[in-house]
């Protein structure tokens, strides 16, 4: 899949543009030591080589999540993605459209499927990503052109965070409850921060943008929205503008139903 990456400012921060991000996120991983046998000093003398305890175990390899029984369709449209389980290996996104509802999924390189139901509407294409932000919590967005859904993997399956109104988080896209036009992440200092983009246009033919930065707990139960930050008069052909109306995070792949 072809990407581009490019950024501008806004009120002092980085807007990135969609396209692939290479990212190491920190897994859980069993270690143990296996004992054979006790040495004592009448099997061998005084001098006999005991068990060191002041030593630390090594530390054992992340496996990412346990390999499942399920594996990406065949045929679905599909991208290589940073790990997102931990081990260290690049994982697939892929988006299978001869399901209904469509279906959102993820293949890890330990062999584990995970899938989302897609239960937008919207009768065009249907696109997802998902990216790591700056707190480590994994989120994915999936969107139809007129709305998004927000959603989360926390030990090995998604989650779908509840918002302050207490229904899971959602994005407009098209501003049709004039709260939003897209999604998209601001380059922060340690890593990428989820934004609710909105675009409007003023009387000049000008626009402007407003971006409204979104937490997500570690747990991937809740968010809520926090600052804003508001570039205005911008002309008519700046990227903003366009960008502001999709639905894309840093360098994150892309995967897209065919739109038929």
């Amino acid at each position: 899949m072809s990407t581009v990456h490019s950024k501008t400012k806004i009120a002092g921060r980085f807007f990135v543009v969609a396209g692939f991000l290479a990212l190491t996120l920190t897994g859980c991983a069993a270690s143990g030591v296996a004992q054979t046998g006790v040495v004592t000093p009448s099997d061998a003398g005084d001098s006999a080589a005991l068990p060191d305890a002041s030593a630390e175990p090594a530390d054992a390899e992340p496996t990412g999540c346990p390999a499942t029984a399920e594996s990406m369709p065949a045929g679905a449209a599909s991208a290589q993605i940073a790990d997102v389980d931990g081990d260290g290996e690049n994982d697939t996104a892929w988006y299978d459209e001869t399901t209904s509802p469509f279906t959102y999924g993820i293949t890890t390189a330990s062999g584990a499927t995970l899938t989302l139901p897609d239960d937008l509407a919207g009768p065009g294409q249907h696109s997802g990503w998902t990216a790591a932000l700056h707190n480590g919590v994994v989120v994915t967005v999936l969107d139809d052109s007129r709305g998004a859904t927000l959603h989360a993997i926390v030990e090995c399956g998604f989650v779908t965070p509840i918002g302050v109104d207490a229904r899971p988080y959602t994005f407009d896209m098209q501003n049709t409850h004039d709260n939003g036009t897209g999604v998209g992440c601001l380059e922060v200092d340690d890593g990428l921060e989820l934004n609710g983009l909105q675009v409007t246009q003023n009387r000049d033919d000008s626009y402007s943008l407003l971006a409204t930065g979104i937490s997500v707990s570690t747990d991937g139960l809740t968010a809520i929205n926090g600052y804003t930050a508001v570039s205005a008069s911008l002309p008519a052909d700046d990227a903003r503008v366009a960008e502001a109306q999709t639905s894309s995070c840093g360098d994150a792949a892309v995967v897209s139903t065919s739109g038929h």
